[in-house]
């Protein structure tokens, strides 16, 4: 009996710590900045498989942040659609893959999305607009 009263009281206390699923696309929606983004999330795959944004240039902290955010973002020294200003800024690329759209050309899934909102909510971002190769 003894051992049942313990795996009872583990499973309460388990169960007591489990927390609601959240739907990712909801709390997007909720706290996106979308004031922040040049593009909806049903025209988020409108770009040659990037967006970009600029952040302060030397920050490194700053840039790992981002990277942890949306990995495979890279900096470069550019002016870029985000127009940066290449004294003071750098541009971030925030690459897209084919699993982060509902279609080519089409919506970001609500994972691609939630992750470009986390990007924007950050203070030191102005805004995320999509890259266009010439």
């Amino acid at each position: 009996m003894p051992r049942l009263t313990a795996a009872v009281l583990l499973f309460a206390g388990l169960s007591a710590c489990a927390t609601t699923p959240v739907d990712p696309a909801a709390s997007a929606n909720v706290a996106c900045p979308t004031e922040k983004l040049a593009f909806t999330r049903e025209a988020g795959c409108r770009n040659d498989g990037a967006v970009e944004l600029c952040l302060p240039a030397g920050d490194a902290a700053l840039l790992a942040r981002v990277q942890a955010l949306a990995p495979g973002a890279r900096a470069l020294a550019s002016r870029g659609r985000a127009a940066c200003d290449t004294a003071s800024e750098v541009l971030v690329l925030l690459p897209l893959e084919a699993r982060d759209c509902e279609a080519r050309h089409g919506a970001l899934t609500p994972a691609a999305w939630e992750r470009l909102c986390r990007v924007a909510a950050l203070p030191q971002v102005r805004t995320l607009v999509p890259t266009w190769y010439e």
